[in-house]
């Protein structure tokens, strides 16, 4: 008895080693993990750095875990503290003195810079160092967008679906979101997984390349602003930031976009916050994963039956396609499938339709089950329970 309580301590201390061991850290738009993870990886790749200085990789990965730790961990979420933005500056303080010439360092320069084009040299060198390393490429594809590089923009975006290629389920959304939209469109986006997707099913598969894209976060940046609305066709935006706009100044641009787009149509992603579009709710009707602006009224269920019966790539919903690493950020992002998705089943139920109105009772509890979300889940049983 004694051996084998013997036994089993050891193998639960090898487990325990193991557990313990730093990993590769992979942006968390691609790879979740919780709070915590990041925690220990952060004190773990911190050891690391300390058994030997000159270990780039690890100062990389200690930089990176920190700032998702940061990010995701701090009292206001995405939104740290001057004093917690200091750390990840003490980090590559530590780093620049004794690998000021890695490719690491020079990438994180700029990472940490937040796009701030004073640091653009810092990018531009990494890249020129290392041309094939991969977690530099987001970077490159915002650079080339904001700077109207379209061609390094499309060659960069090819070399990621050819290395490291986008969620199969979020590539899918993204198709299932820009797909449906009418012929030169505006879609308005607001983060990493609702816009990356679109550029590549526009730049490298060639899917829609008559709509613009526009992110609500690049077009904060002025001189930007500037070209893409000449470019799209949008009158000039010529209100400034200041104390009295600052908190909805997104908000304030989509609505000018929406108001001065001339001939095409406006569309804004359902996964940005409602926030940024409150102003404007009384004139946006869902149609599927989009929100059309329309200062008329029209029938926005038959825009969204004709979506799902006929444009949508919904197999994925039902079973994956391959092995996914960004799964359960997929499933999440699918709950935004749910709002278009309700109304289409009382169009089925109104009509008569009862088949329909069934099978789609089935695809909204399967999508509130993988989400894993017991609100939703609830939410979506009681509202089909409804008579």
């Amino acid at each position: 008895m004694k051996k084998m309580l013997f036994v089993a301590l050891v193998l639960f201390a090898g487990m325990a080693a193991m557990a313990q061991k730093p990993e590769k850290i992979v942006s968390f738009v691609r790879e979740a993990h919780e709070c915590d993870w990041y925690k220990t990886q952060a004190e773990l790749w911190e050891k690391e750095t300390s058994k030997n200085k000159k270990n780039a990789e690890a100062w990389m990965y200690y930089y990176l875990s920190s700032r998702y730790k940061t990010m995701l961990c701090a009292e206001n979420q995405y939104s740290p503290s001057e004093a917690e933005m200091q750390t990840l500056n003490d980090i590559l303080d530590r780093m620049g003195k004794t690998l000021p010439e890695s490719y690491e360092y020079n990438y994180l320069m700029f990472y940490n810079g937040g796009h701030d084009s004073s640091k653009s040299k810092y990018l531009l060198k990494a890249f020129e160092m290392s041309p094939e390393r991969t977690e530099i490429y987001p970077d490159l594809i915002v650079y080339y967008e904001l700077n109207g590089k379209y061609a390094e923009k499309k060659s960069i975006l090819e070399k990621v679906q050819k290395k490291i290629p986008y969620s199969p389920g979020l590539m899918a959304w993204n198709y299932n979101a820009l797909l449906p939209v009418e012929k030169n469109a505006i879609v308005l986006t607001g983060g990493d997984n609702d816009t990356y997707m679109k550029w590549a099913l526009q730049d490298v598969y060639g899917i829609r390349k008559d709509v613009q894209v526009i992110n609500m976060s690049l077009i904060l940046v002025e001189d930007y602003r500037k070209r893409l609305f000449e470019e799209a066709g949008i009158a000039p935006f010529n209100v400034k930031i200041d104390s009295s706009n600052y908190i909805n100044y997104t908000g304030l641009i989509i609505e000018h976009i929406c108001e001065n787009s001339g001939n095409r149509p406006v569309y804004i992603c359902n996964t940005m916050s409602e926030n940024n579009y409150s102003s404007l709710k009384d004139s946006l009707y869902l149609e599927g994963l989009v929100y059309k602006y329309s200062p008329q009224r029209y029938d926005n269920v038959a825009v969204i039956r004709r979506s799902f019966e006929h444009d949508m790539l919904l197999d994925y919903l039902v079973a994956p396609i391959t092995n996914d690493i960004s799964q359960s950020i997929v499933n999440m992002t699918n709950l935004n499938y749910v709002p278009a998705f309700l109304q289409l089943y009382d169009h089925y139920k109104l009509c008569g339709d009862i088949e329909k109105a069934s099978n789609l009772a089935v695809l909204l509890r399967l999508i509130a089950a993988k989400s894993d979300s017991k609100e939703y889940q609830k939410y979506i049983e009681e509202y089909l329970s409804e008579e």
